[in-house]
């Protein structure tokens, strides 16, 4: 009677030992996940102080200039209204870069370990093996190397990378074209024509044109990059 008891109670511990272990491990596998994840964006960070800096010199460039003409009026407008509107570019693409570039790290990792465990299940077999702590390393760590694969998939981090990236160096762009017209880089207000007002003003307009027809932002996902026809393990 004493001895069922204690094997009860031995089978129960080692119940929890081997529930606590699959909580560990999937829980320090995120945990990684997450620490990789904000390193990676604290390097973003230090592109995206570079960009700031890069901005500031121009900004105060435009400011310097105090003229009250409507036409340069309006290009400080769209300088600032520009600087408002590519922000959700660059932070949509340190997002997706940072996602992308730790999914892609952690599926190599996770493929390798995969495989190292494999071939130790593949040489035993798997019936045969009888350490329930190699089984679910390998279930898990299996798991995840699926799981990273398809994620970049779905969330199509590539390309919304390069996307978002592309919209705000294009923005990044009409700035400067905006900071080579208050500048007057082209003559329009030196010469101070009819014709060169109008061309000022047409690039102007062109320029709001130009804004309203690049506000998209990119954050696709694709739901049927997730393969439909996975077949039990034999």
């Amino acid at each position: 009677m004493k001895l069922s008891v204690f094997k009860k109670a031995f089978n129960k511990d080692i119940n929890i030992i081997r529930v606590l272990f699959v909580a560990l491990f999937v829980g320090s596998i995120g945990l990684s996940f997450w620490i990789s994840k904000n390193k990676y964006a604290e390097t973003a960070e230090v592109v995206k102080v570079a960009f700031k800096l890069r901005d500031s010199v121009i900004e105060k460039a435009i400011l310097a200039d105090t003229s009250k003409s409507q036409p340069i009026t309006k290009l400080r407008e769209q300088y600032f209204a520009i600087a408002e509107i590519k922000k959700p570019y660059f932070f949509m693409a340190q997002r997706f870069t940072s996602y992308g570039y730790t999914f892609t790290i952690f599926f190599a990792l996770s493929s390798i370990l995969s495989g190292i465990l494999g071939f130790l299940l593949i040489k035993k077999g798997w019936d045969s093996t009888e350490s329930f702590y190699l089984k679910a390393s390998f279930l898990i760590i299996f798991f995840c190397s699926t799981l990273f694969g398809i994620l970049p998939n779905v969330f199509n981090t590539k390309e919304n990378t390069k996307n978002n990236l592309t919209k705000y160096n294009y923005f990044s762009g009409l700035q400067l074209d905006i900071y080579d017209l208050v500048k007057d880089n082209h003559g329009f207000i030196k010469r101070n024509t009819p014709g060169s007002l109008d061309s000022l003003n047409l690039t102007i307009s062109s320029i709001t044109k130009s804004i309203k027809e690049n506000q998209d932002l990119y954050f696709d996902t694709y739901i049927d990059k997730i393969p439909t026809d996975v077949k039990p393990l034999k």
